[in-house]
């Protein structure tokens, strides 16, 4: 069996409204669980206040595999 007919089996599912957001949210809790954590574990680099230190943290739970990579890059 190759690729291409795999691929389309895979694409021909269909999915309702509900199964969309379910599948949306088992994949982003994950995710922003991961975040969370690495924000609270980095999270030294925040500086500022008011709106601009809310903006730098949620721009750190959403982008936590960039600063992840960066942080790996640079030791």
């Amino acid at each position: 069996m190759g690729v291409l007919p795999a691929v389309r089996k895979v694409l021909a599912f269909e999915m309702t409204i509900a199964e969309w957001i379910g599948t949306a949210a088992m994949i982003a809790v994950p995710y922003l669980l991961i975040g969370m954590v690495w924000t609270a574990v980095a999270g030294d680099q925040f500086g500022g206040q008011g709106a601009a230190r809310i903006l730098t943290i949620l721009g750190s739970v959403l982008s936590w595999p960039v600063l992840l990579v960066s942080a790996v890059c640079t030791i």
